[in-house]
């Protein structure tokens, strides 16, 4: 299967976001690689998928290398993709006559229990309460944020909760929101549960 033409269409979303100045060449061609794996149907979330699926052409050692000691500036690419989501965003709202809409909500991202013979787990998973399974569930509890009209939704920030930090949920919205800094053209609207603006600090699970 011959992947290049989507990878070229990934190489000019990169370009329209005015990464080439921000991002090496190595870095560029791996990110190209893990979004095509991103975006394949069958893709778990591991790095051999991300290496199978985009057809790497290097070892998949490399990717773990990446991923832990290239020098690559995460902030400023997300900087860089919030400023293209807002754009489109706004673009929209103002050729439909709608508001702009932000939603913060929490989930889980389940994970295996780790054996109790492991040496290592996975850095950041807790035991979180989980709604929709009615019971305590072992991984990553995330607090995310999407900018949406009606009709179309992006997702714009995403912060990790530990549960042992002394960082709340709450703490955490307030500091994806404060994120969109700046006047908007549009009437704004912030969609959340109704625990987020009470005055009791308490942390769910």
């Amino acid at each position: 299967m011959n992947r290049l033409a989507y990878h070229q269409g990934i190489h000019k979303f990169f370009m329209m976001l005015g990464l080439a100045l921000h991002i090496s060449k190595p870095v560029w061609k791996h990110l190209v690689h893990l979004v095509d794996a991103l975006t394949t149907k069958r893709f778990s979330g591991t790095l051999t998928d991300v290496h199978h699926w985009s057809f790497h052409p290097n070892h998949r050692t490399t990717l773990s290398h990446f991923f832990t000691k290239s020098p690559w500036n995460e902030e400023r690419l997300l900087e860089k993709l919030q400023e293209w989501v807002l754009r489109q965003i706004e673009r929209l709202a103002k050729r439909t006559n709608q508001p702009l809409f932000l939603s913060i909500d929490d989930t889980i991202c389940q994970k295996t229990k780790p054996s109790s013979r492991a040496t290592h787990v996975i850095q950041g998973c807790d035991w979180h309460y989980s709604h929709k399974d009615h019971q305590m569930v072992w991984g990553h509890s995330l607090i995310w944020l999407m900018v949406h009209t009606f009709t179309q939704a992006f997702p714009f920030a995403f912060r990790l909760y530990d549960k042992k930090a002394e960082t709340s949920k709450m703490d955490l919205a307030i500091e994806m929101l404060s994120s969109l800094k700046g006047k908007r053209a549009r009437p704004v609207y912030v969609l959340m549960d109704s625990w987020y603006p009470s005055r009791n600090s308490s942390k769910p699970a």
